[in-house]
């Protein structure tokens, strides 16, 4: 009788395993990672900015919201806010090649919906989105106007 036993089975499953975590990577490219990675970490940016906000007596006052720049994503860098420079709530991508598009400053009401520096609402018509680029990987934040924070395309 001519054939394999299951030891040698499981062991060329989990060598093709390793091979498959180990290899994938670097076939897709470090881009799509470094840019997912970017998004997912300034998704939590953007909630923690909300969460904030939302614990503040007035919000919508500029050390609250949300500031979104080329190589900066998180809470106001005003000296006037008293905020230290080993902040939790802001995603610095200076050192980085992945840029953040749609630069703006997002506040937040009570209820952690994005509004305006003049409590206008926004994201009503459309939804927002920060859009996370690296040559040709790009990964996006959308925000709607009940304040939800989520991964797009």
């Amino acid at each position: 009788m001519k054939g394999f036993t299951l030891i040698e089975l499981v062991t060329v499953l989990v060598i093709l395993g390793i091979i498959s975590v180990l290899a994938v990577p670097r076939l897709s490219g470090s881009e799509a990672f470094s840019v997912n990675g970017a998004r997912d970490a300034g998704l939590s940016v953007a909630r923690q900015v909300q969460i904030r906000a939302m614990q503040q007596e007035d919000p919508s006052a500029d050390c609250h919201a949300l500031t979104v720049a080329a190589s900066r994503m998180g809470g106001s860098a005003a000296s006037g806010c008293g905020f230290n420079t080993d902040r939790s709530d802001v995603m610095d991508l200076s050192d980085s090649s992945v840029r953040i598009s749609s630069e703006q400053t997002i506040h937040f009401d009570l209820l952690g919906r994005p509004v305006a520096a003049n409590n206008n609402r926004m994201c009503i018509a459309s939804e927002c989105k920060i859009t996370f680029s690296q040559g040709s990987s790009s990964a996006s934040i959308c925000l709607n106007s009940e304040g939800y924070f989520y991964a797009c395309s």
